[in-house]
């Protein structure tokens, strides 16, 4: 098993990643259902169960894009930065409408996002919030 440098092996911080994220998400979302017009839910529950599919979707997203790295780690040439690069965004972007659509599946009429500038509002805060957390973590070790 691989450890990081807290000694913790891969399922432990897998565990750690997805509880911690989704806590972190169903307190942002609910910010958002309660103080804007970004997002609507029907209720507490279902932001909870939507930041469970949101982290879900996010850790999916972030495996392609590890993915589509390695890839491209070995490649040489002149455009293989530049197609590094697009690649990785195309997949960041096009994730955005995947989670739209996701969302829209399983939630129907629960759920409600005004649009992609909303949802990309909504997961800048949620990475920012989470990127936090993580930066306080590692602060805190010895």
């Amino acid at each position: 098993m691989t450890s990081d440098k807290y000694g913790f092996n891969h399922k432990q911080i897998l565990f750690r990643e997805m509880v911690l994220g989704t806590l972190v998400y169903s307190v942002v979302l609910g910010f958002f259902n309660d103080y804007t017009s970004i997002l609507y839910t029907k209720s507490y529950s279902t932001t909870f169960l939507v930041a469970v599919v949101l982290q879900i979707l996010t850790h999916l997203t972030l495996m392609l894009k590890k993915k589509v790295s390695r890839e491209f780690k070995h490649k040489t040439g002149r455009y293989s930065n530049l197609g590094h690069i697009l690649s990785v965004w195309l997949v960041l972007f096009l994730s955005k409408f995947v989670f739209l659509a996701v969302i829209d599946l399983v939630f129907g009429d629960s759920v409600q996002i005004s649009g992609f500038v909303g949802l990309l509002a909504i997961i800048i805060i949620m990475t920012v919030a989470k990127e936090l957390t993580d930066y306080i973590f590692d602060k805190l070790a010895d």
